[in-house]
């Protein structure tokens, strides 16, 4: 067992202030990119502050908390995973300057939770602005606000579009449930304007046969989860024949089993036949004869989300074929785009599975473009059960930080000191959107602190030109309920690493 011999609380710092100064200058419209090299070589380029902590490999579980930290954050409300961390490493950079001036560990906690408490009630009461459930107009500005500063800011509007009609698809069809299937495919094209939301599955494969139907309107559909040829010996078996008679003789045992199973498919009269096994060659020259076109070699996972498209059930065996397996969807299709061939089958509005098709030019740009979406959806969500807005561009945190100091005034103790740096702490976030633009930052601080001074609550930094902008006039707001989660997250966790006084490490003896 290893016990180190300085406080934990001192070695916090250091390793928040490494985190921070890796997503500062991912913070707001002017933000910077980061192109990770992963484990197995795939190269991200993103300025998405939760995937870039996700592809850190680090031990220090200091670290690790604020990583956690941003996962939580994610995977709760889907935005604000940088700003959570940043103030959260402000924190802890504050409370080491507060030890150092030997205040008690137990008396900055209770500040911190106080002021956290205050905040709270503070942004509820003073600055929210609640705007109406059906608003999609502030919807709108919620969603664009998180997701314009991202990479693929320049396709903003698009994929809020896409938000928006996740969530009215959601109000209609139980979408968010745990039984519904909702994917996102990714296309490379440059036909990004396309991208849209259908009620169906694209799957990337073509049919089997060449000369097999591409396109069916209203097509009787069978999945199947097996295989339609000849069963095949293990891997080792070994069968030794020694006169030509025979081999024929067993080639044609063979196709007639084949044959056999087609009989019985064609007994049913579907269409279409999707299978996540192989078919034979003979076996697809039947069908295509029988007019039914074949997709084979299909993921589960999309044969999966076929069976809540058409409403069935996928099949083992050829012999348990019924008349309820076969089951009809609106449309089928293929379609060549680029070098690939995509079958799309499409269900009816009522289906409870959706797919979101997303278009662009290159793979990074399409992952980038699915995370951002990812974030609008869950904005969207957060905002619709939680209607309520926030003014944006380091505003809220400006005015939180002017009601603290005013505070702080109260205090006949120390609490004053606490307060002071709590409130100078929240500064960080309209300070790094000051720094990320590349303009004045003490000039830029003081003509904002004197215009909350005044009670001026919507005064923030406008990100692309670092200045002073009323947010009500460029609709930059944030969900509040976003903001709330975001400050709880990081109050509390740089409350208990203070709590941590000693490092640990046990040795297991042999």
């Amino acid at each position: 067992m290893t016990i180190s011999n300085l406080p934990a609380q001192s070695t916090y710092s250091e390793i928040a202030h490494l985190i921070s100064s890796l997503l500062k200058t991912t913070l707001g419209p002017r933000s910077m990119l980061k192109m990770i090299l992963d484990n197995q070589g795939r190269v991200i380029i993103t300025n998405d502050g939760n995937c870039i902590l996700r592809e850190i490999d680090i031990k220090n579980p200091v670290a690790k908390s604020l990583i956690e930290l941003s996962n939580t954050q994610d995977g709760e409300v889907g935005d604000g995973t940088t700003t959570v961390v940043i103030v959260a490493s402000e924190l802890l950079k504050t409370s080491k300057i507060l030890l150092q001036k030997h205040f008690n560990p137990s008396v900055i906690i209770s500040c911190y939770l106080k002021a956290l408490e205050e905040s709270i009630f503070f942004i509820k009461d003073k600055i929210s602005i609640s705007p109406l459930e059906e608003n999609s107009r502030d919807l709108t500005r919620v969603i664009l606000s998180a997701i314009g500063t991202k990479l693929v800011g320049r396709f903003s509007r698009l994929i809020c579009e896409l938000s928006i009609k996740a969530i009215e698809i959601k109000k209609n069809d139980s979408f968010f449930k745990p039984n519904t299937f909702f994917k996102i495919e990714k296309i490379p094209t440059f036909d990004i304007e396309k991208s849209t939301i259908i009620s169906g599955v694209v799957i990337l494969k073509d049919v089997s046969h060449p000369k097999m139907r591409r396109k069916i309107s209203r097509p009787r559909i069978l999945l199947l989860d097996c295989d339609i040829e000849f069963k095949k010996g293990e891997t080792r078996s070994n069968l030794e024949i020694t006169e030509g008679k025979k081999w024929k003789d067993l080639m044609k045992v063979e196709e007639d089993y084949e044959i056999y199973c087609c009989n019985i498919i064609k007994k049913f009269n579907p269409d279409l036949i999707f299978t996540e096994k192989n078919v034979s060659d003979i076996a697809l020259h039947y069908l295509y004869k029988a007019n039914i076109s074949v997709v084979r070699r299909i993921r589960k996972s999309d044969n999966n989300r076929l069976s809540k498209v058409i409403g069935t059930n996928i099949v083992s065996s050829i012999e348990k074929i019924e008349s309820s397996d076969i089951k009809e969807a609106r449309c089928f299709s293929v379609k060549k785009i680029g070098d690939e061939y995509y079958a799309y089958i499409l269900g009816y509005d009522y289906s409870a599975c959706k797919t979101i098709l997303l278009f662009g030019p290159s793979k990074d740009i399409l992952d980038e473009m699915e995370r951002n979406l990812n974030d609008g959806i869950s904005v969207a969500k957060v905002a619709t059960y939680s209607p309520g807005m926030l003014p944006g561009g380091g505003a809220t945190e400006m005015a939180i930080s002017n009601n603290l100091w005013k505070k702080s005034e109260l205090f006949k103790n120390n609490n004053f000191y606490i307060y002071k740096a709590i409130a100078e702490s929240l500064e960080i976030i309209p300070r790094t959107l000051i720094e990320n633009c590349g303009v004045s930052v003490i000039q830029k601080m003081i003509e904002i602190k004197n215009f909350h001074e005044k009670d001026f609550f919507c005064f923030g930094i406008e990100g692309r030109s670092g200045n002073l902008i009323d947010n009500r006039k460029i609709g930059v707001f944030e969900v509040s309920a976003i903001k709330i989660h975001a400050y709880k997250l990081a109050f509390e966790n740089a409350s208990m690493l203070l709590k941590i006084d000693r490092v640990i490490k046990g040795i297991t003896l042999k």
